[in-house]
């Protein structure tokens, strides 16, 4: 499962120890009135009640108010995914491939609805600020979609040299990987169509799902891929 960011404390002097405490601890506090009211209707106030801090701790470390730390659980949500992607394919790299990857979607996806109200505040809120007229948010989310790019190529690079997988580009097949997760997470949040009922809801029918359509363009051996997949593409 994801985790919290690796504590990096040992090399931090204790002010700047305190200043990294109270930023998750103002992270942490967010989460929970987003999920619960809303961004819309989520205070500062509320936030900093949540936090036991005094609203003005909070401007102290996020000068531009409520915007600015929406993006910073952006921030540590993908510095944790990063984390996972690295945790998941280096703890056993003597398995295949696929069975990394099916992990990597399990252990992603099993977060994601451990926290599902908060997520769909997050990736509507996302979509909110990432078309307005401020470029800045718009640069800030591919970023962090690069960040997560860059990480998940690692091992696929590593598939590619060990002649695993037969794709040329390991940053493309990292990059169709991220989008699939997403459109499996927006329709977790059900902001598509509720029509289908055939989809898959749980992480493990997820991780299967995708497991199967990645690896039917990618994988070598066919016969890694289900007889009934293969012939529905």
């Amino acid at each position: 499962m994801l985790s919290p960011a690796k504590n990096v404390s040992d090399r931090l002097s204790r002010r700047d120890r305190e200043i990294q405490y109270k930023r998750l601890e103002i992270l942490e506090a967010a989460q929970e009135v987003f999920a619960e009211k809303g961004y819309q209707q989520a205070t500062l106030e509320e936030i900093a009640n949540r936090a036991e801090f005094g609203k003005g701790t909070l401007y102290n470390y996020y000068p531009s108010g409520k915007q600015e730390i929406l993006l910073a659980i952006f921030e540590r949500l993908y510095g944790q995914l990063c984390e996972l992607i690295g945790s998941t394919f280096n703890e056993s790299p003597e398995k295949p491939f696929t069975e990394q990857l099916h992990s990597f979607f399990d252990h992603t996806f099993s977060f994601f609805l451990q926290k599902l109200d908060l997520f769909v505040i997050l990736i509507r809120e996302a979509h909110r600020i990432g078309v307005g007229e401020d470029p800045s948010p718009q640069a800030f989310f591919i970023q962090q979609r690069n960040r997560a790019i860059e990480a998940l190529s690692v091992p696929i690079q590593r598939a590619i040299d060990n002649g695993e997988i037969s794709t040329t580009s390991a940053s493309f097949l990292a990059h169709i990987i991220m989008v699939n997760v997403n459109g499996c997470q927006m329709k977790a949040c059900n902001l598509f169509s509720e029509q289908d009922t055939d989809s898959p809801k749980s992480a493990a029918e997820m991780a299967d799902f995708l497991t199967q359509l990645i690896c039917n363009g990618v994988a070598k051996k066919p016969d890694t891929v289900s007889e009934s997949l293969r012939r529905s593409l």
